[in-house]
């Protein structure tokens, strides 16, 4: 049985992802020469030319939400937007609460929906409301009741807050609010963005096009929020992106990223390490080896994860691969009949380095078009790691030897 504070934990991570592709959607949509800060001064804060959006996202699973000026999540909201302009102004700012829920019948805050719009009554009944707030703890204050007895303190220090700016101060964030309830719920993410892609994207390439674009974007996002990239999230960054992807989708498939799953990966397997002791390999050998074998596998599993049927042309290119080592691994057996250990080392070191410095050339690639030489390289490693290449004329019969010997240990 789930514990309350599990459904919690995920619904706080879930915000979070919404946050994300909030404003993935916000780029894609009508904002050309515009960047997005996730996690700064607001949930998603939009820039676009002197231009300032703060945008506050309220989510949740729940479709059954309202909202009005009674909720807590407008007064938090109110009070995040304040001390931003306390310390920027209103000048060039627009103020947006985005919510899944819908808003309360006959709402106050209605007049929010269409910019523009009278905003005077909605002050006054917010002042109201906060002035509300206070008097009920003070009475409450007065009567003796302890202080986790006083009512509205989940909204409090907000409507104190309120009350404390300016009239004029309230009157002119206000003026600057628009409200979008009903928004898409993250269970609609990823229809919401193929809805959007799908206006200028061929129909066939929409689904692996959205998933593709997703997976690219949730790894911008979490190095934004590591601080390993530093520059804003663009518009024109995404659009780059989506005609490169488009483009290698109209053309069998193959395009380049080694970036989106890498960080998701395992470590090599031990028999890639197990077999560069075996030809005693040099440094340089063994320092390239780690980071090929990696963005091998990331490139083989994106093009998986984007298109199953790739499946079995990277399998079938395996096989070219392990045809093309074997002529020379063959050679090389022919060589070492007879030869000392540090010569069978010797003919080891030279095939690991026509792995990577011939066979890119030599061996035809998975797709005319797709050109990283390094995948070639990678995949060597990762079937080395396999036991399906070697590079010791003896691999085999070696790795053999140290798998009984570990066997043999654990019993």
């Amino acid at each position: 049985m789930s514990s309350p504070n599990a459904h919690s934990a995920a619904d706080s991570a879930l915000g979070y992802y919404y946050q994300a592709v909030y404003a993935l959607r916000l780029l894609l949509l009508d904002h050309e020469d515009a960047s997005v800060s996730i996690e700064s001064w607001d949930d998603v804060y939009l820039e676009k030319n002197d231009r300032r959006e703060l945008h506050q996202l309220k989510h949740s699973l729940d479709t059954g939400k309202t909202i009005g000026i009674k909720s807590r999540g407008v007064w938090r909201t109110l009070t995040v937007w304040l001390d931003y302009c306390k310390l920027n102004g209103f000048s060039q700012s627009r103020f947006v609460l985005a919510t899944v829920a819908v808003l309360q019948k006959d709402s106050k805050l209605e007049c929010l929906r269409i910019e523009g719009s009278d905003r005077a009554e909605l002050v006054d009944a917010l002042t109201r409301e906060a002035e509300r707030v206070r008097d009920e703890r003070q009475k409450a204050k007065n009567a003796g009741k302890p202080q986790n007895e006083w009512p509205h303190a989940d909204r409090a220090e907000d409507c104190e807050t309120f009350l404390n700016a300016l009239p004029t101060e309230r009157a002119g964030l206000i003026e600057r609010v628009t409200i979008c309830p009903g928004s898409f719920n993250i269970k609609e993410a990823q229809t919401e963005i193929g809805k959007i892609l799908g206006r200028f994207a061929p129909k066939t390439i929409v689904h692996t096009l959205t998933k593709q674009l997703l997976a690219w974007w949730d790894r911008q996002v979490v190095e934004t929020l590591t601080r390993e990239r530093t520059e804003p999230l663009s518009a024109e960054e995404i659009r780059a992106e989506i005609v490169r992807r488009a483009g290698i989708l109209l053309d069998n498939g193959f395009f380049e990223d080694t970036e989106t799953y890498i960080g998701t990966l395992e470590p090599c397997a031990a028999a890639v390490t197990q077999q560069f002791d075996f030809i005693e390999a040099t440094g340089s050998q063994r320092a390239r080896a780690v980071p090929l074998e990696l963005e091998a596998r990331a490139q083989r599993m994106a093009w998986m994860k984007a298109d199953m049927s790739k499946t079995s042309a990277i399998r079938a290119y395996d096989k070219i691969l392990i045809k093309e080592w074997s002529y020379r691994f063959g050679r090389n057996l022919d060589a070492c009949d007879g030869v000392n250990a540090a010569t069978k080392a010797h003919y080891g070191r030279n095939l690991l380095d026509w792995s990577h410095f011939n066979a890119p050339l030599e061996v035809r690639r998975i797709d005319a078009k797709y050109e990283n030489q390094d995948f070639v390289r990678g995949c060597y490693l990762y079937l080395s790691g396999l036991g399906s290449v070697g590079w010791h004329p003896d691999f085999e019969e070696l790795l053999k030897a140290l798998s009984a010997g570990k066997n043999k240990g654990a019993n």
